[in-house]
């Protein structure tokens, strides 16, 4: 034996025949291996006349250290293809076994046949830069993973899809670019040709395909990122495999992830490891945008349709980042069809979703997007729960005055949401992309109601009137300077509102006397944003990524509160700017297997006339093929938030204000995070422990007194501290037919305000224990779904005694006495939910799909809040229920 197989101990193989599957299995291996895979498979090819094909250059690099004693060859083949994520196959006419890549796919008709010969590599050490999009639709990808194949040189791809990789070693190496949803796309570089200003063109997943012997094992729609501690990424094309009500909701789906609380019905907002949803970050095409809810919180105000692509940092986020003390949501809106006019369109019994995109010219394109509800039956049901719970306070009985006879009661209830999406993209050159997106959503909701006649003459009007939603637009420029050098302008607007007027007005008779009735309450909350910001991202040198920016943003917010159209309890206008400046540096060491990206952020707020500095830390170190470790630090600032309004009669209310220098102080977070992560090509075990120290949490309630004199409600905000703490475990079956995943939160949100007592207690939305299990199951053409939820009991207040207050204008009001804050807890919350979906084509080329879910299978009484009445000097409690068991169907197609 030859000194250079001098780690081979020995090797027995024998056989004088064309190989085929049959034969594999005859061949015994009866010996240790234990060098690396090139020398290996050499040894046997030249001993024992065995051929194979693969990348020499790779294969180097792999080591193989198992003992397959007395082992058939198709056994051992198997096995370092799973261990290096690889298959094998042998070509039929020539006997030769190729391992490749697991996701190489090999059509009937492109079978090989023929020798590759391999040119020489002619330039070494070079830069390769390009642009990752879409085969079909030419939209640029954004964030997709490029790396060079055998070795731990990487970069990503920006928001635009350019991506570049310094210090490529050679010019025949290959990159391999993966992106969630698509297929891995392999680029092998030859000599002479272009390294700069390439298009790659990556190939969406597909469930099946026909005249395919090797094919992409199926991508779960989840993706947790290696690189940094709590972020993750969902796919926009794969949502409709998750249960959903008819409506795929990317805000909903992320819910269903540990440290994110989907025991909330009420709101698709997200609750981050302790954090409100107005603590979230929510980016849109680069408008911030402040509501995200439609019909009461039950779905959000996003259409999947017009989104490309979304991920969540649900802490630790990056210095460009600011304004927010959780958590950042960004989604990045799609393009359009570069290639050709496309359409699609959803119809299920809530709602009508379309959208059609198509090119202007050869350098232009364009994306309408819209959907509408429509009051069905199931509409109309969960309108009914949920207006029900938000208005049974606020306005008499449909049967008018108490003991004063029945009226007559004509009512028109009308209700709806819509939302539209349009962007316009312009590439005036192969570096520039110039892009126009507008975004509209609202809710309109109306069910007054006109009580008139009976026995006392009751004339009267029942004003039952509420419109929220938002409205946004963005203009971004982003220019690729050169290779190195990447940069972006975006000026953004967004208005948000909220309107409310739930009152009741009108007459009756009393003996001889009239009764004027004037009574309810208006709510009136708008907010603008105007924002600017430059971004910049230099890659000094392949270890050595640089990102700085700058950003100002000017805020306007009006919020006023008025019960029986005189009292003013709340008028704040106030407005202000913050001026904000941010470095980091993405840094890789060790080859690749330690990268920490320290920062600073640097905010000035004319609110406070104060400055306000954010260090960021973020670190992974790659232990091993399978294990990475991983933790993150920083401090956030917010300065407009939304403040809890405590309603111990209908559940607690919110509204948006800008902090100042007297009652509301800006609020911040100190976050730590530390977690590890296990991961083989089929499943992740990932584990991140988290611990907040959030100062300055503010709520806002009229059962305290305080100081006023009886109309002035400005010392109602009360203002302490919190801290969440946590675990999260996430255990994830990323490939093949069936796959989903289990999550489990151990966490607790508390808080102190002095003005409560001296005591901490459970933040409203502390939830203790949650967990989930979502599974999708594919079948032929079919996609099954099924997501289980349990959580413990959410903390309340509950009152001890009622009183009466006799208001300015003679009225009067009822009060509630309180015991301690939060101190009991709702009854636990679970929940089963199904899905089917059916794949089929319409002609030729028109794909469609018809789906059925069940939200809430077994019927489970979920209880949303405890509502309180004072009768008869008596608290009556009764609960108020969040959605019962509920069907829907959906279908959907596709012009291609």
């Amino acid at each position: 034996m030859s000194q250079s197989f001098r780690y081979i101990f020995f090797i027995s193989l024998f056989f004088s025949y064309q190989l085929n599957g049959q034969d594999l299995k005859s061949i015994k291996l009866s010996t240790r291996l234990c060098c690396d895979l090139d020398n290996i498979l050499t040894f046997i090819s030249n001993e024992y006349n065995v051929n194979f094909e693969y990348d020499k250059q790779l294969f180097k690099s792999m080591k193989y250290e198992n003992r397959p004693i007395n082992r058939p060859l198709d056994v051992f083949l198997k096995q370092i293809c799973e261990e290096q994520k690889m298959k094998y196959y042998i070509d039929d006419e020539t006997g030769v076994i190729h391992i490749v890549d697991r996701w190489f796919i090999i059509k009937e008709s492109e079978v090989v046949k023929k020798e590759v010969v391999k040119e020489a590599a002619t330039k070494f050490k070079l830069n390769v830069s390009g642009k990752v999009i879409d085969v079909d639709t030419k939209e640029p990808l954004p964030y997709v993973v490029a790396m060079v194949k055998g070795t731990a040189n990487g970069s990503t791809s920006n928001v635009d899809g350019r991506v570049s990789l310094l210090n490529v070693p050679s010019d025949t190496s290959t990159i391999i670019f993966q992106y969630i949803g698509y297929q891995p796309k392999e680029l092998s570089l030859t000599p002479g040709a272009q390294t700069k200003d390439l298009i790659i063109e990556m190939e969406p997943q597909v469930q099946s395909l026909e005249e395919v012997i090797i094919a992409a094992e199926r991508e779960d729609i989840l993706q947790v990122s290696g690189e940094h501690a709590g972020m993750i990424k969902m796919s926009p094309l794969k949502l409709k495999t998750l249960p959903n009500l008819g409506e795929r909701d990317i805000l909903r789906s992320f819910q269903l992830m540990p440290g994110i609380s989907a025991a909330n019905e009420n709101s698709s907002g997200l609750y981050v490891r302790g954090g409100t949803p107005d603590q979230v970050l929510v980016l849109y095409d680069g408008i911030t945008v402040y509501n995200v809810e439609h019909m009461f919180g039950f779905f959000s105000a996003f259409n999947s349709n017009a989104i490309k692509d979304v991920q969540l940092y649900k802490g630790g986020f990056d210095a460009k980042y600011g304004g927010r003390t959780s958590s950042v949501l960004e989604i990045t809106g799609k393009e359009g069809n570069q290639n050709e006019f496309n359409m699609a369109a959803d119809l299920s019994l809530m709602s009508v979703n379309g959208f059609l995109e198509f090119p202007v010219g050869k350098k232009a394109s364009v994306i309408l997007a819209g959907r509408r509800s429509w009051q069905s039956p199931l509409y109309n049901k969960i309108f009914n729960q949920f207006s029900d719970g938000n208005s049974s306070n606020n306005t008499p009985q449909q049967g008018g005055i108490p003991g004063r006879g029945r009226a007559q009661t004509e009512q028109n209830t009308i209700s709806y949401f819509y939302d539209l999406n349009g962007k316009f993209t312009y590439r005036p050159t192969d570096k520039d992309v110039i892009g126009i997106s507008l975004y509209n959503g609202e809710d309109h909701l109306d069910n007054s109601l006109s009580p008139n006649g009976g026995r006392m003459g009751l004339s009267s009007q029942i004003t039952d009137l509420t419109n929220w939603g938002n409205t946004g637009a963005s203009f971004k420029w982003s220019r690729q300077f050169n290779d190195r050098l990447y940069g972006n302008m975006l000026v953004s607007y967004s208005n948000y509102f909220s309107n409310r007027n739930r009152s009741t007005s009108g007459s009756f008779y009393d003996g001889d006397s009239t009764i004027s009735i004037n009574r309810g309450h208006l709510e009136d909350n708008n907010l603008l944003d105007y924002s600017a910001k430059l971004d910049f991202g230099y890659k000094l040198t392949k270890d050595h990524q640089l990102g700085f920016g700058f950003q100002a943003t000017h805020n306007d917010i009006k919020y006023s509160y008025t019960q029986n159209d005189t009292l003013s309890i709340i008028d704040r206008k106030t407005e202000g700017q913050t001026y904000s400046a941010y470095f980091e540096d993405k840094i890789t060491m060790m080859d690749r297997r330690w990268m920490i990206t320290p920062g600073l952020r640097y905010n000035y707020f004319t609110g406070t006339e104060k400055s306000y500095f954010e260090p960021r830390l973020n670190s992974t170190y790659i232990l091993n093929d399978k294990i990475k470790l991983k933790g993150s630090t920083g401090l956030y600032y917010q300065f407009a938030r939304r403040v809890v309004r405590e309603d111990i009669n209908e559940g607690s209310r919110d509204f948006w204000v800008l902090s100042d220098n007297d009652n509301l102080p800006v609020s911040s977070s100190l976050q730590f995070i530390g977690g590890a992560s296990y991961e083989t090509p089929m499943y992740l075990f990932d584990v991140e422990a988290f611990y907040k120290k959030l100062e300055n949490v503010t709520e806002y309630s009229l059962r305290i007194e305080g100081s006023r004199d009886g109309t002035d409600y400005s010392e109602s905000f009360f203002t302490g501290d919190g801290v969440s703490k946590g675990i999260d475990f996430l255990v994830q079956k990323k490939h093949g037919d069936f796959t989903g995943w289990l999550g489990y939160t151990l966490a607790q949100v508390t808080n102190n305000i002095p003005e409560f007592g001296e005591y901490s207690f459970h933040a409203a939305h502390d939830v203790r224990h949650e967990f989930k299990s979502v599974f999708t199951y594919s079948w032929r053409r079919w996609d099954l779904g099924a997501n289980w939820i349990f959580a413990s009991g959410k903390p309340y207040t509950a009152p001890q005694g009622g009183y009466e207050v006799t208001l300015p204008d003679g009225s009067t009001e009822t009060f509630i006495t309180i015991s301690s804050k939060n101190s009991h807890r709702l009854p636990a919350y679970h929940r089963l939910d199904l899905s089917a979906t059916y794949n089929f084509k319409i002609g030729k080329q028109a794909p469609a799909s018809l789906g059925f879910s069940v939200f809430n299978v077994y019927n489970r009484s979920n209880v949303w809040y405890m509502e309180y009445e004072v009768t008869d000097n008596e608290i009556v409690e009764t609960p108020v229920y969040y959605l019962g068991m509920t069907p829907n169907l959906t279908f959907s197609v596709k012009l291609k």
